[in-house]
C-alpha cells in the first residue's frame, strides 16, 4: 500500500492523490494493523518512529473526522478522551496568551500567566502519557496488538530524553 511507497520516499502529496478515497475509508484501528503489518515484514519500529510524523499527515483527514461510539461513562478510553480535551483547552488558551504577548510583549502579568499554563500543560502531559503507557499498552500488548504500544513507547522516549 501507500505506506510502503512512504517509506521509500515517494512524495506524500502524490500518494494522498493516488489514495484520496481509499485514505477517507481507512478507520484508526485499521492504521494499527497496517503498522503491524509493516513490523511482521520487517520494517523496524524505530523507521515506523521516524516516518510517524508522515503517517499522521497522510491519514489526517481521517483521523479528524473519526470519534469513537458508545464508549461507557468512567471507562479508561472516556477518561482518556475527556483528558484529550482539557490538554486541547489549555493548548487553546496558551495560544491565546501567546497572541496577547505579541501585542504587549511587555506584560509581566501575561508572562506570568503563560509560565503557568505551560507548567499546567507540562504536568498534564506526563501524568496522561503516563496513563496511556501504564493502563492502555499492556492492554494491547497481551492481546497481541504490539505495533502501535511499541511506536508510542518508543515516540514517548524519545521525548523524555529531548527534554532532559
Amino acid at each position: 500500500m501507500g505506506l510502503k511507497r512512504l517509506h521509500k520516499g515517494e512524495d506524500i502529496d502524490i500518494l494522498k492523490r493516488e489514495f484520496g478515497d481509499s485514505l477517507k475509508e481507512v478507520s484508526p484501528v485499521e492504521i494499527a494493523i497496517i503498522e503491524q503489518e509493516l513490523i511482521k515484514e520487517g520494517i523496524s519500529v524505530n523507521e515506523i518512529l521516524k516516518l510517524c510524523d508522515l503517517h499522521v499527515k497522510l491519514f489526517k483527514e481521517t483521523l479528524i473526522n473519526t470519534k469513537l461510539k458508545e464508549v461507557p461513562i468512567g471507562h479508561l478510553l472516556d477518561l482518556l478522551m475527556h483528558e484529550n480535551r482539557y490538554l486541547l483547552k489549555l493548548v487553546e488558551a496558551l495560544t491565546m496568551y501567546i497572541s496577547a504577548l505579541r501585542t504587549s510583549p511587555n506584560s509581566r502579568e501575561l508572562l506570568e500567566e503563560v509560565k503557568q499554563l505551560i507548567g499546567n500543560l507540562y504536568q498534564s502531559l506526563r501524568l496522561h502519557y503516563r496513563k496511556n503507557q501504564m493502563l492502555l499498552f499492556p492492554y494491547l500488548e497481551r492481546r497481541g496488538i504490539v505495533a502501535v504500544p511499541r511506536v508510542l513507547w518508543g515516540c514517548f522516549k524519545g521525548y523524555r530524553m529531548k527534554r532532559r
